[in-house]
């Protein structure tokens, strides 16, 4: 999960997402120099935490060159120590950090977990923070549709950095082969044709995840997004998968992956759906923005291109969901984790860090030039963010969407019909929330 991992951030409005266009600074050490740097404060002293989940097989140089800038313009007495989180267990893991009563100083938590450690208390309302005035222009450069997502329940609890967008890869070569490249999004019925047209003895026309130990909501999503639904209701006290429309829409999804044109359920997790694409065996999959890395690195045999899934009848979506940087209540240096998130935040920064992991940003002064050598990122960037529509922060979206997934998956396996599949998700859903 990219939770974080790349977005309108509280499932809102249709089609729009507030399209937070990132870009990054200049990648090269002469582009990082040559940036503005603030007034070293040596008062700040003392040591922080930061823990983040991995975007990258580089996740660990990526961020010790942010702390080395970090220390070389901001604090140089200040030693920051950081570490990963697994992603699959990560809730666990942080649960566990918190309990402890030291956790890192500064977390990077996505919108899907958030809310919840809000709710219990254990991070720092940094309210009066991002609204001191001297950072007043840092923060109109990042956009109004993040910090609805950063504010909730009374208070701000992290400054948003980045985001995900999950998006499909289709192999083009065989799409253009089968003359199917310009028709196999046109609908729901024709991405089901175009997978039973492609899957032969070597190669699925189709494949998603399906298991909630690899988040498989991401790709269920934006159908339900585009029949209208969501996991909640609009005043966030019941659920949301309501209306015929969110029915036929999940019926879409038990037919596509009961009609022998994807790898057997369970079979494979993430990381083998993304292999089994990039050896040429999957024409259209379901995944994220970050396996663009390796597929520009380690070219397949084969044209390949980003896309959304069809449109629905009421929207035509991309899912996405969102990273802030978050202090602990139990921290003993608030000061220098302030100043580390302000610096990890700038543009200079999180514009490199955005491009070297294939991740968007949420600034709005750094769009322009942002994966200018990167055709796939430039086309997740300027036709797939502008329709992403993210999840509702509630403290128990997480909850919500776990209880709710066997019912999901037992219908990707042809035991339950959409109408069957949605009233057992709702009521697992209501079962959460009425506690």
């Amino acid at each position: 999960m990219t939770d974080p991992t790349p977005e309108v951030a509280s499932g809102g409005a249709d089609d729009s997402s507030g399209g937070a266009s990132p870009e990054p600074a200049d990648d090269s050490e002469e582009g990082t120099a040559d940036a503005p740097a603030p007034a070293p404060t040596p008062e700040l002293s003392g040591t922080i935490g930061f823990i983040k989940g991995p975007h990258s097989a580089m996740e660990v140089e990526f961020n010790e060159q942010i702390i080395a800038d970090f220390n070389a313009q901001v604090a140089p007495d200040v030693n920051v120590e950081f570490s990963t989180y697994d992603w699959p267990v990560h809730v666990a893991e942080l649960t566990t950090l918190f309990a402890s009563g030291s956790p890192p100083d500064v977390q990077y938590l996505v919108d899907l977990i958030y809310p919840a450690f809000a709710e219990q208390g254990v991070l720092h309302d940094m309210t009066d923070l991002v609204n001191e005035p001297e950072w007043a222009d840092e923060r109109a450069d990042i956009s109004p549709f993040a910090w609805d997502l950063a504010e909730q329940q009374g208070g701000t609890w992290g400054v948003p950095v980045l985001g995900a967008v999950y998006n499909i890869f289709i192999n083009e070569t065989l799409l253009e082969e089968a003359g199917l490249l310009d028709s196999w999004d046109d609908s729901y019925e024709s991405m089901l044709a175009a997978a039973e047209e492609l899957t032969t003895d070597d190669v699925f026309g189709f494949a998603a995840r399906t298991s909630a130990a690899d988040f498989a909501w991401w790709d269920w999503y934006p159908y339900i997004h585009n029949a209208g639904g969501d996991v909640l209701s609009d005043d966030w006290t019941e659920c949301g998968l309501v209306g015929q429309d969110v029915v036929d829409a999940m019926q879409f999804l038990i037919d596509i992956h009961t009609a022998g044109v994807t790898p057997a359920i369970g079979s494979l997790d993430n990381q083998g759906l993304f292999d089994l694409f990039a050896a040429g065996r999957v024409a259209i999959l379901h995944h994220e923005t970050p396996n663009i890395v390796s597929l520009n690195e380690n070219p397949p045999g084969f044209e390949w291109t980003v896309a959304a899934a069809p449109p629905g009848p009421q929207g035509h979506t991309v899912m996405g969901n969102f990273g802030i940087l978050s202090i602990a209540e139990a921290s003993n240096n608030k000061d220098a984790a302030w100043e580390f998130i302000k610096h990890w935040a700038s543009a200079p920064q999180v514009g490199r860090f955005a491009e070297q992991v294939n991740l968007q940003v949420v600034r709005t002064d750094i769009i322009g030039d942002l994966f200018a050598e990167n055709p796939a990122m430039k086309t997740v960037q300027s036709e797939l963010v502008p329709r992403v529509q993210g999840l509702q922060p509630h403290p128990q979206i997480l909850e919500a969407l776990q209880a709710a997934w066997p019912v999901a998956e037992d219908a990707f396996r042809g035991n339950l019909t959409g109408e069957e599949a949605i009233a057992g998700m709702c009521a697992a859903i209501d079962g959460v929330l009425a506690g």
